[in-house]
């Protein structure tokens, strides 16, 4: 395998919606944007956020909503609920108290009035969907906390213009290993700059299934071919190269590829793997991560 890293495609609302505003203006917003993301747990309201942005609470609730399509308060509550899914999907034993106060909420019922809202479910039920639920059903949810758009999300609108390529890869190892956790943010934890070492790979035939029942196999690819100890068959794969910091942008990336690959007619390979790589990862509090996707297709 190629250890080239293409450019990848961006898909992130905050970089394209800040693209358009003067130099000066951006700073301020990322700055917003940064205190925002790094410590939920500070519960900051965003008045105090707009004035150590060195902006006036007031034109930065103007600006803001006229730029974002929502309020600065709705934003960070729908950034608080997206970190709530990750801990109730990701952290099956981690309490739903702690949950709350890691992410900027005054209690477990103020957290679960907010999450029933948004997405009209409560806690253990989300938790409950991250055993027995689909990708499919966990990716409609984390959805509902996309970035609104006029009409749909922008995470989807920006996804709509994913650049795809059909690839002919031979055939592929990786050093199997059995202990580690097939959620991506486990992964980053565990092993830091050297996730780029690490490719899962998901039976394309268990999709539908429930989380419970698929069996994702997670290994070192960069590791000496005397190691491998899985492979990965040769074949046609539709590929994309994509940049996400959130949930939401990672479900709207696969979720594209996909229908791609159907609107193009091609027959998805059953007896194939669907291959996650990661190609980059910046170890910051608000940075992001560059997937490679690949889906095996019958040409």
């Amino acid at each position: 395998m190629s250890d080239q890293k293409p450019t990848p495609f961006v898909l992130v609302p905050e970089y394209a919606l800040l693209d358009a505003l003067p130099e000066n203006v951006q700073t301020r917003f990322a700055t917003a944007l940064t205190l925002m993301h790094e410590d939920l747990s500070s519960g900051l309201s965003w008045e105090q956020i707009a004035t150590q942005s060195a902006i006036s609470p007031f034109h930065f609730h103007r600006q803001f909503t006229e730029l974002f399509n929502e309020t600065p308060g709705q934003y960070l509550s729908r950034l608080r609920l997206q970190y709530v899914m990750h801990y109730l999907f990701a952290e099956q034993d981690y309490k739903v108290i702690d949950i709350a106060h890691e992410c900027g909420f005054s209690s477990s019922q103020s957290l679960g009035k907010a999450l029933k809202k948004a997405i009209g479910l409560t806690a253990k039920q989300v938790r409950a969907l991250g055993v027995s639920g689909t990708p499919r059903q966990t990716a409609e949810i984390i959805g509902k906390l996309a970035h609104p758009a006029e009409q749909g999300t922008i995470e989807n609108k920006l996804a709509a213009k994913l650049p795809c390529e059909l690839v002919w890869y031979p055939q592929r190892g990786m050093k199997y290993l059995p202990h580690v956790s097939n959620d991506w943010d486990t992964i980053f934890d565990t092993f830091g700059e050297k996730s780029t070492r690490i490719m899962a790979t998901t039976p394309i035939n268990q999709l539908e299934k429930s989380w419970q029942d698929i069996e994702t196999h997670i290994g070192d690819w960069q590791a000496s071919a005397s190691e491998h100890t899985r492979t990965v068959a040769e074949g046609h794969y539709f590929c994309c190269d994509v940049y996400v910091v959130s949930d939401a942008g990672y479900a709207a990336a696969l979720e594209q590829l996909f229908n791609i690959i159907e609107s193009q007619g091609y027959q998805l390979d059953e007896k194939g793997y669907l291959v996650e790589i990661v190609r980059d990862i910046e170890m910051t509090d608000t940075g992001g991560v560059t997937f490679s996707f690949q889906v095996p297709v019958k040409v």
